[in-house]
Formats: C-alpha cells, sequence, structure tokens
C-alpha cells in the first residue's frame, strides 16, 4: 500500500463516515423506487459533481469547483462503481485561455464524451470533446452562438440512435437546440417546447426518448425527472424523487440497462462535502 494511499485512507474514513451520519438517505415515491444510494467524498466528489454519463462499462463524470477554478473528466466502473482514472483541468488551452471555466451535465457517445462548458468572456458556451479511454480532449471544440446561449450551457444529451446532439439554455428554456455530431456539430433543427422548463442539470436518452434532471426548489425536497416528446414537443414530469432536504442540488443522470431492465442514476449534491449517486428503477 502506498504512502499517498495510506494518507488518502486516514483522511477519508472520518470524512465518509461523517457524510453518512449526517446525510439523510433519499426515499423511494410512488414514481421512483430507489435501489440503491452511494456517497463519494474527498477528491472523488470533486470529480463529479456536475455530471454523469456511461458507455455500459464504465461511467463517466464530470466536475467543477468555481471556487477553486478547478474541471475534471473521471471515470469509474459501473458495478460496483468505483474510482479508475480522472484528467484534472481537461479543458483545452483555446478554452481556458478565454476564462471557459465550467463542465456540466455530460454524454457519451461512440467513444467520445461530449461536455458542455461554459463561463468565459468571448465565448459563453462551446461543447468540448473528450476521449472516454484516456479521457484527454481530443482537439474538437465546438463554439456555440452567444445570441443563443447568453448564459452558457449547463447540459447536453446525444441520442444514440442518430447521433444528433441535443443542448439548452439553463433558465426559461422554451427551445431546444439540435446538433449532428457526425457532421462537425452541424445544426439540425430547433425543438420549440410546448412549456417553457428551467433548472435542467443534466439529461440522457433512453430508447429514444430524452429525460432530463431538473433542480427547481417549489417542490420541497422533490427534484423531477421530466420526458420531452420529440415529435409533439410536450413536456412531462415522469417521476418525483425525493431527495429529503431541500438545499441538495440534483445535477446530472444516466441510465444503464441490465436483466431487470433500466436503471436510472441521478447525482445530487449535499453541498457541503459529499456526492450522491442516487439509483432508481426507471419503468416509468
Amino acid at each position: 500500500m502506498s504512502f499517498f494511499y495510506k494518507i488518502r485512507i486516514i483522511f477519508i474514513w472520518p470524512l465518509l463516515v461523517f457524510t453518512l451520519l449526517s446525510t439523510p438517505r433519499p426515499v423511494s415515491t410512488e414514481t421512483a423506487q430507489l435501489i440503491s444510494s452511494e456517497t463519494f467524498v474527498f477528491d472523488h466528489a470533486l470529480v463529479m459533481g456536475q455530471g454523469i454519463t456511461n458507455d455500459g462499462e464504465y461511467f463517466y463524470t464530470s466536475g467543477t469547483v468555481t471556487g477553486i477554478n478547478s474541471t475534471a473528466i473521471a471515470k469509474f466502473t459501473v458495478d460496483p462503481m468505483e474510482f479508475v482514472d480522472s484528467n484534472i483541468n481537461p479543458l483545452p488551452k483555446v478554452c481556458t485561455d478565454r476564462g471557459n471555466n465550467h463542465i456540466g451535465g455530460i454524454s457519451y457517445y461512440n467513444g467520445k464524451i461530449y461536455a458542455p462548458v461554459e463561463g468565459g468572456d468571448e465565448v459563453y458556451a462551446c461543447i468540448v470533446v473528450f476521449d472516454a479511454d484516456t479521457l484527454e480532449a481530443t482537439g474538437e471544440v465546438y463554439d456555440l452562438p452567444n445570441e443563443l446561449y447568453p448564459s452558457g450551457v449547463p447540459w447536453c444529451a446525444v441520442d444514440p440512435q442518430t447521433g444528433y446532439l441535443y443542448a439548452s439554455i439553463w433558465k426559461s428554456t422554451k427551445v431546444i437546440h439540435v446538433y449532428d455530431t457526425n457532421d462537425s456539430m452541424k445544426h439540425i433543427k430547433d425543438i420549440n417546447l410546448k412549456t417553457p422548463i428551467s433548472h435542467i442539470q443534466g439529461a440522457e436518452f433512453l430508447d429514444g426518448t430524452l429525460y432530463m434532471s431538473q433542480d427547481t426548489r417549489n417542490k420541497g425536497s422533490i427534484r423531477d425527472i421530466l420526458k420531452v416528446d420529440l415529435e409533439s414537443a410536450e413536456v412531462s414530469v415522469v417521476a418525483e424523487r425525493d431527495i429529503v432536504k431541500e438545499d441538495y442540488e440534483a445535477e446530472g443522470m444516466t441510465f444503464t440497462k441490465g436483466e431487470n431492465g433500466a436503471v436510472m442514476h441521478v447525482l445530487d449534491y449535499n453541498r457541503l462535502i459529499g456526492i450522491n449517486v442516487n439509483s432508481y428503477k426507471a419503468d416509468f
């Protein structure tokens, strides 16, 4: 056992025990049956506080701590969820030079991680692509129009059936913009939502349907999972998660599939020292 690992154990176990004892556990609701809840603290929490996606074998996470100007992309095994590797401050120089400093809700597609990046004075929003194997930036950086993303881009989701990437602004969202990852992020179309939505922290596709993790606080400790019908542009609530604490922040989400069906995994940030990965039956 290395010296660094011993030091990490000395620090992390008291912190983990304190977090587990002081953190109320989420509970099941009629529309969101909780399967498991895992808590991550210390350095692991720093690399997974924003987004989560997967390729069936690995989870990929994104982290942003603006207070210390830190961003990260990380990799974990799926079952059990154990840390594999991370890339700290992975954004390419073209992004950091202009002040881009925030990675949001990410999405995996075809061996790559698509990351929405915001912040900065020149370009407020862009999509940065990372190699899922190495966690290194591929060199692909796609700037998004400032007039469409005046406050940045908090999430993106790639439909694995088409390779189309979906993204929007964070607040008072009326339009979802669609781009083709297989054609240099060419703009394909816009989806004008029948009902405006706000505070989307992450999204992912399951069997051709787009689902979103929402972080509004108008229901106390309840956080909604939304479904968007891409044909009709109708938005509906398909699951209400009870994360128990009102001040916890719902973050990104993803789905895995197994013998017993699909499972939804959602990140919840406890605003102190930990990240919860809450897993639910996705039978909605």
